[in-house]
């Protein structure tokens, strides 16, 4: 496979699908000096799905509501991330009671822009199908790591074997995320309802509020602590850019026929 190719493959389906050829040759003619622009081009095409080329105006909303789904994995996983070095998020000053709103916020976004399965068995049939396949090696995985730990708790408790359980702890994470993912998107107006407009912008907008507060706490946790913790720091100034970028999906709503 040339580079070429290879940066065409990181556009969304629908644009290959549409303009492979003209990319590839689009690629090509920029040169290696073309190629910083050309990657990030290709990343603010993945945060406007609803400005993909589509066959109709449900495709995409499904498409809006499988960002907001995936928005949802990564504010989790980045949450997860800013507690990692043992800074409990819950340290900033008003305690708990702060997460309370943005674990609201978060739950309704996700209840908002979430597909609803349609009503009939081959529709269930194919979701949970779909599921299971993907699921499945991660859950199983899962399940042999908590196995190991309440098996042989003196050996993982440090040196090489912890630090390899951490490591698999991340990557389980990530996978599971990826593969969590993978189940809502493309499902298809056979097997889901897409959310209307209405809905998807009200979502969305709660994750955006949910992603900025959330990485807000963070960073207030991060910088306040007697050693700043960087691991949060970062990942809460990740969620504030990860509200910004759903910020441009909003705007997309406001301005693409969907509904």
């Amino acid at each position: 496979m040339t580079v070429h190719r290879g940066l065409v493959r990181l556009y969304p389906a629908a644009f290959r699908d549409r303009w492979g050829p003209g990319l590839e040759d689009d690629a090509r003619a920029a040169g290696w000096k073309g190629w910083p622009s050309l990657l990030a081009g290709i990343a603010d095409m993945w945060l406007h799905p609803a400005i993909w080329p589509a066959d109709s105006r449900a495709q995409r909303r499904e498409r809006v509501a499988a960002l907001g789904v995936t928005a949802t994995v990564i504010a989790v996983l980045l949450a997860r991330a800013a507690t990692a070095q043992g800074t409990p998020l819950a340290a900033v000053p008003g305690g708990a009671w702060v997460l309370w709103p943005c674990a609201a916020l978060f739950l309704l976004g996700l209840g908002l822009v979430a597909p609803l399965p349609r009503l009939s068995r081959l529709a269930v049939a194919a979701l949970l199908g779909r599921a299971v396949r993907r699921l499945t090696g991660p859950a199983l995985v899962g399940v042999a790591m908590v196995a190991a730990v309440h098996r042989y708790p003196a050996v993982l408790a440090g040196g090489l074997w912890h630090q390899l359980m951490v490591a698999s702890y991340w990557g389980l994470l990530l996978v599971g995320a990826v593969q969590a993912c993978r189940v809502v998107a493309g499902l298809g107006g056979g097997v889901v309802v897409a959310p209307g407009v209405r809905r998807l912008r009200l979502g969305i907008g709660s994750l955006t509020a949910a992603s900025v507060l959330t990485g807000s706490v963070a960073l207030a946790v991060g910088l306040a602590h007697p050693q700043t913790d960087g691991l949060a720091v970062a990942a809460g100034g990740a969620l504030v850019l990860l509200g910004r970028a759903l910020t441009a999906t909003l705007r997309d709503l406001r301005e693409t026929a969907v509904g």
